[in-house]
């Protein structure tokens, strides 16, 4: 699951795609089979039917071709700032994907642009509001599909924002001719809502693995008790994914003095379970989203010798599964938050407010005080969407998922997860400065940190410093 992770953020981030010419040679036979079921059914949804409420709407032959371009011009209504590009990316090379399974009915050609624009580093201009996730991401879809036929506007690879067409003449590109059934193929799917949450859970693995890392440097400077780690002890628990956590951090402790407290706090000593929860979450997330993304999302689907209509475009799953992981990302930035009150507090054994000149200089004081306020903005983005529903089309969509916006939203709590984690791994580099030795299985990061920090002045600002290990968080985890 990784290794594909890992190959959709090498799209989403500028990597190429290919193409097999079996692959190219299967879809266009998938396509001649879809036509002649439609010539046999006669009436097929999204064919020669209106969309939505509006299919009992037979649509005449002579406006077959008029009814894509409709179709695209209509559905493309995102508002809002344009989602970063590699969002779009990885939501184009997820599209590419399921069309290439051939049960869209498209012909190759469809794919192939999808994928040269790609190559060229031509990315669509796409508003970040305006999907429900039902019928899959439409609108945001739609923006990249009109782009195909010379509309609409693209970044660049330089980052130059130009219109669809000045692309296409810049590249010696014609615009693509859609022709029935392509444009509801190319919109209709939640691949952005994958794509985003892809990018995300890679992105939240990466920072978990930090995390884990940083959390015995803030349990050997507050000199905490051993015994909540030992793996015999976590073991009776019966929970696989809080033993593999306790493991972890034992092998990194046990060879180090133990603290004299009689208990400490959960933040210290429940460690295993909470970021046991954690893995178990991304665990279970990571592979129903790539199960997702080795499917088809569309309707109608060609289905042996028949055309059918799902509802295979519905993100349901997603929204549940990005629920899940923006929950656990609140948790963990609230663990963080509390540990790091702890080394400040009178308990921890260490300088007050971790300051060198405690009442002169308030120390660490103010970045808790920051990162309880990104607590609690994170609590607020953790409220479940995938029970928001809010019925569109006229009651036809009865039920849609907001697959788009609980996606979007972890983007935005990683981002936070990013600053606490920093500011966590700041305060350690800053207790360790002040108690001294740092012992050899637990030094990397603060010997990292150590070579990028600017050297100590006295009237050095804090957040200068907390910027220094937010990079640092950021390289590590992208």
């Amino acid at each position: 699951m990784r290794a594909f992770l890992r190959d959709v953020w090498k799209v989403a981030h500028g990597g190429k795609v290919s193409l097999l010419a079996e692959d190219l040679k299967r879809l266009k036979e998938r396509r001649d089979r879809f036509l002649k079921i439609v010539a046999k059914k006669g009436v097929v949804y999204g064919f020669n039917t209106g969309l939505g409420k509006l299919a009992e709407r037979r649509l005449g032959e002579e406006d077959l071709d008029r009814f894509q371009y409709d179709t695209l011009r209509t559905h493309a209504t995102s508002t809002g700032s344009p989602l970063p590009i590699p969002y779009v990316r990885a939501a184009m090379f997820l599209r590419m994907k399921h069309l290439l399974r051939g049960a869209s009915g498209v012909r190759p050609v469809v794919v192939e642009r999808l994928g040269h624009l790609l190559n060229l580093g031509i990315t669509p201009r796409v508003p970040e509001r305006g999907s429900v996730g039902a019928s899959g991401d439409l609108s945001p879809n739609a923006h990249v599909a009109l782009t195909l036929i010379g509309e609409g506007w693209v970044f660049l690879k330089d980052g130059r924002e130009v219109p669809s067409i000045v692309a296409h003449r810049m590249f010696s590109l014609e615009p693509l001719r859609i022709v029935p059934r392509e444009a509801l193929a190319l919109i209709n799917g939640y691949t952005f809502s994958l794509a985003v949450a892809l990018l995300n859970v890679y992105r939240f693995e990466s920072l978990l693995k930090l995390y884990h890392e940083i959390f015995p440097m803030v349990w050997f400077a507050v000199r905490g008790r051993k015994d909540p780690f030992k793996p015999e002890a976590v073991e009776i628990m019966g929970d696989r994914f809080v033993l593999d956590v306790a493991r972890q951090v034992w092998k990194r402790i046990r060879d180090l003095p133990d603290g004299a407290r009689i208990q400490d706090p959960y933040s210290i000593r429940t460690y295993p379970q909470v970021m046991g929860s954690a893995h178990r979450t991304v665990s279970w997330a990571s592979k129903a989203l790539v199960e997702l993304a080795s499917g088809v999302s569309d309707n109608p689907v060609l289905i042996g010798e028949d055309v059918v209509s799902t509802g295979n475009f519905h993100g349901q799953t997603i929204a549940q599964v990005c629920d899940a992981l923006s929950i656990s990302m609140a948790t963990l930035i609230g663990f963080s938050d509390r540990r790091l009150a702890f080394m400040l507090s009178s308990e921890s054994g260490l300088p007050p407010m971790l300051s060198s000149e405690p009442g002169l200089n308030s120390g660490l004081m103010m970045l808790q005080v920051a990162t309880a306020a990104l607590f609690a903005e994170s609590k607020m983005l953790a409220t479940p969407l995938s029970f928001q529903s809010s019925p569109t089309s006229a009651g036809q969509e009865d039920w849609v998922p907001m697959s788009f916006v609980a996606a979007l939203r972890l983007g935005k709590l990683n981002d936070l997860l990013t600053e606490v984690l920093a500011a966590e791994l700041l305060a350690t580099y800053v207790a360790f400065n002040l108690t001294g030795k740092v012992p050899a299985s637990i030094s990397k990061h603060y010997e990292n940190l150590k070579a990028r920090m600017p050297q100590y002045r006295t009237n050095l600002h804090l957040a200068e410093l907390w910027e220094v290990a937010k990079e640092y968080v950021r390289q590590y985890s992208e």
